[in-house]
């Protein structure tokens, strides 16, 4: 009887170990695919929802919008940063030129903002109910739409 329940024992061990290293190796090649390309980072999501070839595409579609104002966004971010970054040069701090500053970049990205909302819209409505909720519920994770959609970033950025 004893040798029967540790050899049971065993056999439940193993098991547990062989799950969690095969989710461990799955965890590392998921992560490796996703950071191959922007398009492997869509291939990616359109499995996990499960999207037929044209849904696909308008993902896909949707990140090369984003892409082609990034920059644009970018070029209007660069001189509120350089004025941020001599004021935090001078002998005194004045917060409340930093906030106008800020205020100031956040009214030149509210544009880029409201169209990539306008186009996520445009994506989400072509989703079934549950691929939408699928969607929606992968976006809460931290960084999936900037890593899916944004520029690629390094992992000391995030």
């Amino acid at each position: 009887m004893k040798n029967r329940l540790a050899w049971f024992l065993f056999a439940v061990s193993l098991a547990a170990n062989v799950f969690f290293a095969a989710g461990v190796g799955y965890t590392v090649y998921q992560d490796r695919r996703a950071a191959e390309s922007a398009e492997a980072r869509v291939d990616m999501v359109a499995e996990r929802l499960g999207l037929k070839d044209a849904q696909h595409e308008a993902l896909g579609l949707l990140r090369e919008r984003s892409a082609m104002r990034r920059p644009g966004l970018r070029q209007a971010d660069r001189p509120v940063r350089a004025a941020i970054l001599k004021q935090l040069t001078q002998p005194s701090f004045d917060r409340g030129l930093i906030m106008g500053m800020l205020v100031e970049r956040d009214e030149e990205r509210r544009p880029y903002f409201a169209e990539y909302a306008e186009d996520l819209h445009g994506f989400l409505i072509t989703l079934t109910p549950e691929q939408r909720d699928k969607f929606l519920g992968m976006a809460q994770e931290p960084g999936f739409l900037r890593r899916v959609y944004g520029a690629k970033r390094k992992p000391s950025q995030e």
